[in-house]
């Protein structure tokens, strides 16, 4: 038997089934006794595995991303990675594929894996399934760190950016250059990310009196090829947009191969300003006007919250008193693709 089963057979969650096995005090002695009968009934013995995980003998730190072809995700390893090693932990990543039921497989699998923290950017903050899970994680001390991406009404430790300022930020820019049809193409509404850049963008249409086309608004879902389809749509249409706010990297690819197949030229026939640059576009002759961010450092920053998470041990019983979550800025930089042919003319014609 395992936890799990034992919890099962008392009736009560895993996470209790832990206190009593590492003999914490916070547990009511009629539960207590409860769980003892049903363990002394089947003889069970903890394995070394998961006594491990729960005195915290283990160096390993799970982290789990919703996609692992994304270059931002790995930016982002890189930072855990680094200051994982200076104090010499061990990083395991997982790809979710963007689908809850996998994120939660996962999570039930490092159940019984030996792991001491958990760095986690959740497919979806709606998701309850998830939450719970993390919960468990927590009162069996391992310490959770959210990156990126939130989860609705948790009490968890993360690092964020500030994505409705920055969305906010390109379309301004895209104002400025005398656009006025300006469409996105967004992330999903269930992650902080998808609904934030959302906010940003009608927010910088609402300040300049700019009334918001729903028809101008296209789910990408983060996605390459759903972006791709997504800015299709947005061309084919009656009344195109002349500029597209892009929500994220792997959108910014999605509509970058539309325009290459349809050969439109980017600050020439449509502008395209995207949040999250793309390090690889610096070899081409593709200059994209970026919203940018420290994602390295935000990797760096939820191993240091992590560790302090692991110097801070079990005090209090497990109750965390202080939740750190940290907010990181987000810049601008300038290439030229939030320019248009039709409004530099009339600025020469002024």
């Amino acid at each position: 038997m395992n936890i799990y089963d034992i919890a099962k057979e008392a009736g009560v969650s895993p996470a209790t089934v832990s206190r009593v096995l590492n003999n914490h005090r916070n547990v009511k002695e009629e539960t207590r006794n409860k769980i003892l009968e049903v363990i002394k009934g089947k003889n069970y013995s903890p394995n070394m595995v998961a006594r491990n995980l729960s005195v915290g003998i283990s160096r390993n730190i799970a982290f789990m991303v919703p996609d692992i072809e994304n270059p931002f995700f790995s930016k982002i390893l890189h930072g855990i990675s680094d200051k994982a090693m200076d104090n010499d932990y061990n990083v395991f990543m997982f790809g979710t594929a963007e689908n809850t039921q996998r994120e939660h497989k996962i999570l039930d699998s490092l159940k019984i894996e030996m792991i001491k923290g958990l760095i986690i950017i959740p497919v979806s903050e709606c998701d309850q399934e998830t939450a719970l899970r993390l919960e468990e994680f927590e009162a069996q001390g391992v310490p959770v760190v959210l990156i990126d991406r939130d989860i609705r009404n948790g009490r968890f430790d993360g690092v964020f950016s500030e994505d409705a300022e920055g969305a906010a930020g390109a379309v301004e820019c895209l104002i400025q250059e005398g656009h006025r049809k300006i469409a996105i193409i967004t992330g999903p509404s269930t992650s902080r990310p998808g609904h934030e850049r959302l906010k940003g963008y009608k927010k910088a249409l609402e300040n300049h009196g700019i009334p918001v086309n729903k028809d101008y608004i296209i789910c990408g879902n983060f996605m390459e090829e759903d972006s791709y389809k997504a800015m299709m749509k947005l061309l084919d249409m009656d009344d195109p947009p002349t500029a597209v706010f892009s929500s994220n990297n792997m959108t910014t690819l999605g509509c970058l191969r539309c325009l290459k197949e349809r050969r439109l030229k980017l600050g020439r026939d449509i502008s395209v300003v995207g949040f999250d640059d793309i390090k690889e576009l610096e070899y081409t002759d593709t200059h994209l006007t970026a919203v940018t961010r420290p994602v390295y450092e935000m990797g760096c920053e939820a191993m240091r919250i992590l560790e302090r998470r692991f110097q801070d041990g079990e005090e209090m019983m497990g109750e965390k008193l202080i939740i750190q979550r940290n907010l990181v800025k987000t810049g601008l930089i300038k290439r030229g693709s939030e320019k248009h042919k039709e409004f530099q003319e009339e600025k020469q014609d002024e």
